[in-house]
């Protein structure tokens, strides 16, 4: 960090102070893969200038496969509890009301990495060589704490993660996954749901589900399983009907500014609609580390019918 960059307000305090509105900034992804790796190899995943040909090309396939689909893809970097470990990787699709989680358990060491991604993303054929594990029950709270990729995330991602630690639920110290500006941040799967300005009191209380959703509307960034307009009336759809909302199956199409988001919920098959519209914009910092600001959208909805 550079004597001029130390001087700079952190970009989450910054993004509190002018109370942006944090929904709409989940990525929409059909899967993700999880990779069990320690905090020292997360730099050499990064580290792309120095990726060997197969890296490279794998993420060159990667590319085409969301270009071809328009299916993105998630990627999350996560400590084990213990390190040098072989490598192990948690693989979630979308099941329409979150995620379907499969994990599977090699001999090969973490520096395999790039074999993780091949064989959940490129060629599942390839996953009869791992060994198949049964996942446990309940969330697992994905935390940045990358706080050498930015310091907001050190400073508010650590103590969120070992809040969640001391209360007995699942957290995983996690490399950067975006959003800088929302730390403490955390993607919380199988749900889908990704967070932003999280405490440590506040994590472990929406992990246990002890608020509602409409106190914590304000520190959700979505759902991943939609893209980001759908994201803000599905949290609308949240706050009205509780977490229970959460169980229902819901795919969206957006066509400009109409939202229509299709469910299957307890019994029944429906639709909802909204016209979801920029109201504004906030500028805002990316980083901690760097004076550049960038316009973000803050939006706003309106029912149809």
């Amino acid at each position: 960090m550079t004597a001029s960059s130390s001087k700079l307000p952190l970009c989450a305090d910054v993004s509190r102070a002018l109370a942006e509105d944090p929904i709409g900034t989940a990525p929409h992804w059909a899967e993700v893969t999880v990779l069990e790796l320690d905090v020292r190899t997360w730099a050499q995943l990064r580290d792309f200038e120095h990726w060997t040909p197969e890296q490279q090309a794998l993420f060159a396939q990667l590319r085409d496969k969301v270009e071809a689909s328009g299916a993105g893809f998630g990627l999350l970097m996560s400590a084990p509890a213990q390190r040098e470990q072989p490598l192990r990787v948690r693989h979630y699709t979308l099941a329409g009301n979150g995620y379907v989680r499969r994990d599977y358990a090699s001999t090969w060491p973490q520096q395999a990495w790039a074999r993780g991604l091949r064989d959940t993303l490129l060629e599942p054929a390839n996953l009869r060589h791992w060994q198949p594990l049964s996942p446990p029950d309940g969330p697992d709270l994905h935390v940045c704490t990358h706080g050498s990729v930015d310091a907001a995330c050190g400073k508010y991602g650590v103590p969120v993660h070992h809040a969640l630690q001391q209360a007995g639920l699942r957290s995983w110290r996690t490399g950067h996954f975006g959003g800088h500006r929302f730390a403490a941040t955390a993607v919380e799967l199988p749900s889908g749901l990704w967070w932003a300005h999280l405490s440590p009191e506040l994590a472990v209380r929406v992990a246990r589900r002890e608020v509602s959703p409409a106190e914590v509307r304000g520190h959700l960034r979505g759902y991943a399983g939609l893209p980001p307009r759908a994201q803000v009336l599905d949290r609308e759809v949240l706050v009205r009907y509780g977490w229970d909302w959460l169980t229902a199956h819901r795919q969206a199409e957006v066509n400009g500014e109409r939202v229509t988001l299709t469910y299957s919920w307890r019994g029944h098959v429906g639709r909802i609609e909204a016209d979801v519209s920029v109201s504004h914009t906030l500028h805002l910092p990316g980083s901690s580390h760097h004076p550049e600001r960038s316009d973000v959208p803050q939006y706003e909805l309106s029912w149809l019918g």
